[in-house]
Order: C-alpha cells, then structure tokens, then sequence
C-alpha cells in the first residue's frame, strides 16, 4: 500500500490484539489467498474501513461528554435527524 501523497506515509505501528481463533482463521486464509502477510491483511481492513471518515466539518464548538446514559444519546441523535 503505497500513497501517492507523501504526507500520508505509513507509519510501523505495534499492536496487540485479542481476535477469536475463527477471526485469526479467517485472516490467515485472506493473506494465504492474496499472497500476503496477516500485516498486511489488517492493515488493507483499517485503511479501507476509515477512508470515507474524514472530517470535514468544523468541530470547535462541539463538547463531547465524558459520559452519556442511552436516553440522553437517543434525543442528540433524533435531535439531529431534524433538519
């Protein structure tokens, strides 16, 4: 995975993760069938799952909370489907 923006270069980053073996399995027949490392196999699933998430709005004015019951995080959400 190469980028073509050179600010966008890859960063080694070591990780530790808990997968179930069923998920280890999965992945390890992803990078046998593509000819690549289990590395690689994460690493293609990371880019590509926050590629559309950039940030494109401005977010100074938002607080974020440290803490959110189920009801109060219903009414933000209904709150913003309204236009």
């Amino acid at each position: 995975m190469k980028s073509i923006n050179h600010q966008n270069e890859y960063v080694p980053l070591r990780i530790n993760l808990s997968l179930r073996r069923d998920t280890l399995r999965l992945l390890s027949e992803m990078a046998n069938d593509m000819g690549i490392s289990i590395d690689e196999v994460l690493s293609f699933l990371t880019e590509d799952s926050v590629i559309d998430l950039e940030i494109d709005e401005d977010l100074k004015g938002v607080d974020i909370p440290n803490k959110c019951s189920f009801d109060e995080l219903k009414k933000i959400i209904e709150r913003r489907k309204q236009p």
